[in-house]
């Protein structure tokens, strides 16, 4: 997560990524999608100025160069592009547009007054417990791409681990419960450190551990007053 720019220009970005539990080097897959992410918005940043005119074909072109370090990867490691395996999901909140993208499961929260929308359900892939990934040859036609002029005061990115906890699935809905209090402490606290510690011990807690053992990665961020991420 970076943000980039100062004042009326600040934009945040957000990546999470989920290797697939059978990838062998599922974690090395996943940290190179959220490096490529971040990199390409830098240097989009750079050359424009701002996020705010991304496209659905620069989200193609990031994902496309994720794709080439996965492939070099694979090549040093002398295994399958298959072993790099990862979802991604993408947010992009400028001053005035957000966009987001998102190819698997795992999810994006969007909040404002209390009120908790995702952006895009989870998706699953050609079979049960199964999703899509970014190393798929069809990746193109599975990305999910979205802008919109709407504003957002509280933002969350999840792996799948957290679904079953944070996600309704009788009405596709966020689980308001598991969301109100992680952004109420956030708001109201200015030691991050030790709200980033209570949040690991808790999803770390048997309780949640026995709710389901896949990756539990989660990002929280808020709008402060000023309108800054």
């Amino acid at each position: 997560m970076r943000v980039f720019g100062e004042d009326s220009r600040r934009t945040l970005v957000a990546c999470v990524a989920d290797g697939a539990g059978s990838a062998k080097h599922s974690d090395v897959g996943s940290n190179i999608a959220c490096n490529a992410i971040i990199e390409n918005a830098a240097q989009y940043f750079e050359a424009h100025g701002e996020l705010e005119t991304l496209r659905f074909e620069d989200a193609v072109e990031w994902c496309e160069d994720a794709r080439t370090r996965i492939v070099d990867a694979a090549a040093s490691h002398d295994c399958n592009t298959r072993d790099f395996a990862t979802t991604l999901c993408v947010a992009i909140i400028g001053p005035k547009l957000s966009s987001f993208f998102q190819i698997g499961d795992g999810a994006i929260i969007l909040g404002n007054g209390g009120l908790y929308g995702v952006v895009f359900w989870p998706q699953s892939g050609e079979y049960v417990n199964s999703t899509n990934f970014l190393t798929s040859d069809e990746f193109q036609a599975q990305l999910e791409f979205l802008t919109t002029t709407n504003q957002c005061s509280s933002l969350a990115l999840m792996t799948d681990g957290l679904e079953r906890l944070a996600l309704r699935f009788d009405n596709q809905t966020p689980h308001v419960p598991f969301f109100d209090p992680l952004f109420r402490a956030l708001r109201s606290s200015a030691d991050l450190e030790s709200l980033s510690d209570g949040l690991r011990a808790f999803l770390g807690s048997d309780s949640v551990q026995l709710r389901s053992d896949d990756d539990k990665t989660i990002i929280l961020a808020i709008r402060t007053e000023d309108g800054a991420a």
